[in-house]
C-alpha cells in the first residue's frame, strides 16, 4: 500500500492461516484484490480494468458488512478493520463522495471500538514481549492509515476531523525494515503543539518516512483549517480574529521551516531525478519506495506552504486585488516576484512552482506510484500556476501555454 504498509509481510501467510472465520478472510482478500486490480493487467482496455476493480470493491464491501453482522455486539478483529481501510482508501482515490465518506466513518468507529487510539497508553520503556510489540505496531499502522484518510477527506470537504487529535496515545510508526525484522525501534507520540512535533520525532531517532509524512501532513491540515474554513456564509471575521489567525499561521510556517531542516537526509529532495525503480528480489525496501517517500514529503511540504499563504492572499488583512491582465498590475497585486508584491503572495506562487518542479524531474509513469491523495495537491498547484501565468505574463502567453498542452 502506497500510503502505509498495513501488514507484517514476513508473517502475513500465517495471519491468513490463523483466521478461523471464512467471511473475514474473504473480506480481507477481496479488499486487497480491489487495491491491486487496477494494475494487474497492463495493456488491457481501461474499462475492463475499472470493471474488475469495481467488482472486487463491491464484493469486499458486502463481505465486510457480513463479517460485522456475524460479530454482532462483539468487537470485530483487526483484519475486518484492515479490509475496511483498504476499501475506504480505494473509494477515496476515486473521490471524497458519499460512499467513500461513509466507509471512512465506519473505519473511524471501528478503530475507536477496538481502542486503537489507546494502543500505547501504558507504553513500556523497554520492550520485553516481541510478539506483542509487533502486534501493536500493526495496530498503529491501522490507526495512522485512518488518521491520514481522515485528514485528506476532511481537507477536501472542509469539515472538522472525525479523529480527535487531543485524545491519541499512539506512537508514530517506525521504519518497515525494523518491524519486518522484529527489531524494536524507539518512536514518539504525536504532540499537540505543532512546534514540538518535529522536535519529538527528531529526538526519538525514528526516521520512518511515514512518521515524518504524518507530521508535515498535520501541519498542512492545521494551516488549511485556518486559511480555508467552512464558516457561516456572509460572516466576515473580526479584526482580532484575523490577527489571531495570522499569528497561528506564522507559528505553523515556522514549524514547517524547522521540519525541513530536521528532515533526515535520505528523505530530502535534492533536485535529483526520481526514477521509481521496482524492488529487486531480496530487498526489503526499493528505490521506488524511497523515491515515493521523498516525493510525498516534498509535495506535502509545499502544499502546507500553499495553505499557510492562502490566508493572506485571499482572506487576511493583506488580501490582494487580483488584476485581470498584465496592464492592471500595481504594487499591491501579485503580478511578479519583484514588483512590490506582498511576501506571502510571492511565496504562494513559489510553493506552487516548487510542487510542479518535482514532476518534471520524475519518471513519466511516476503517477502510478506516488500517493494517490497528492493528485489534489498537483491539481491545486497547476491551477495556481495557471493563474500566475494569466496575471503575470504578457498578453497572448497564456494562450500559447494552453495550446502547447493540447
Amino acid at each position: 500500500m502506497v500510503a502505509i504498509n498495513l501488514f507484517h509481510e514476513p508473517s502475513f501467510s500465517e495471519k491468513l492461516a490463523a483466521m478461523k472465520c471464512p467471511t473475514q478472510a474473504a473480506a480481507l482478500l477481496a479488499a486487497m484484490f480491489t487495491f491491486c486490480a487496477r494494475f494487474s493487467h497492463q495493456g488491457e482496455p481501461q474499462e475492463e480494468t475499472n470493471c474488475r476493480a469495481t467488482h472486487y470493491l463491491n464484493l469486499a464491501l458486502r463481505l465486510i458488512d457480513d463479517a460485522m453482522k456475524e460479530c454482532g455486539d462483539r468487537t470485530p478483529p483487526l483484519c475486518v478493520l484492515q479490509a475496511a481501510i483498504l476499501t475506504a482508501f480505494c473509494q477515496l482515490t476515486q473521490g471524497v463522495l458519499g460512499r467513500a465518506w461513509r466507509t471512512l466513518g465506519t473505519c473511524v468507529r471501528l478503530a475507536y471500538e477496538m481502542n486503537l487510539h489507546l494502543v500505547d497508553v501504558q507504553h513500556p520503556r523497554n520492550v520485553v514481549d516481541i510478539d506483542r510489540w509487533c502486534a501493536d505496531e500493526e495496530k498503529r499502522r491501522a490507526w495512522w492509515a485512518i488518521w491520514e484518510m481522515d485528514v485528506f477527506a476532511t481537507a477536501i470537504r472542509r469539515t472538522p476531523t472525525a479523529v480527535a487529535w487531543s485524545q491519541m496515545e499512539v506512537l508514530l510508526p517506525i521504519e518497515d525494515e525494523y518491524w519486518f525484522a522484529r527489531t524494536p525501534r524507539s518512536s514518539c507520540f504525536f504532540q499537540q503543539d505543532p512546534t514540538r512535533r518535529w522536535q519529538a520525532l527528531e529526538g526519538s531517532g525514528n526516521e520512518s518516512a511515514k512518521a515524518w509524512f504524518i507530521v508535515i501532513n498535520s501541519l498542512m491540515k492545521e494551516a488549511q483549517r485556518i486559511s480555508s474554513p467552512r464558516g457561516v456564509p456572509g460572516r466576515r471575521p473580526q479584526s482580532e480574529t484575523v490577527n489571531e489567525a495570522r499569528q497561528h499561521l506564522e507559528v505553523i510556517a515556522n514549524a514547517v521551516r524547522c521540519f525541513q531542516l530536521a528532515l533526515p537526509s535520505h528523505l530530502k529532495y535534492m533536485q535529483q531525478p526520481l526514477g521509481f525503480e521496482a524492488r529487486k528480489p531480496g530487498e526489503v525496501t526499493s528505490q521506488r519506495q524511497a523515491h515515493c517517500s521523498i516525493y510525498n514529503i516534498y509535495v506535502m511540504i509545499h502544499l502546507a506552504r500553499l495553505m499557510i499563504c492562502r490566508y493572506d492572499v485571499f482572506k487576511g488583512r493583506f488580501r490582494v486585488n487580483l488584476p485581470t491582465s498584465r496592464e492592471g498590475c500595481n504594487d499591491d497585486s501579485p503580478c511578479t516576484a519583484n514588483d512590490g508584491q506582498h511576501p506571502r503572495a510571492r511565496e504562494y506562487f513559489d510553493a506552487a512552482g516548487d510542487i510542479l518542479a518535482i514532476i518534471h524531474r520524475s519518471s513519466d509513469d511516476h503517477v502510478r506510484y506516488i500517493h494517490p491523495f497528492l493528485s489534489n495537491a498537483i491539481w491545486l498547484a497547476s491551477a495556481v500556476n495557471l493563474m500566475r501565468s494569466q496575471l503575470c505574463s504578457p498578453a497572448g502567453t497564456l494562450r500559447s501555454v494552453l495550446a502547447s498542452g493540447r
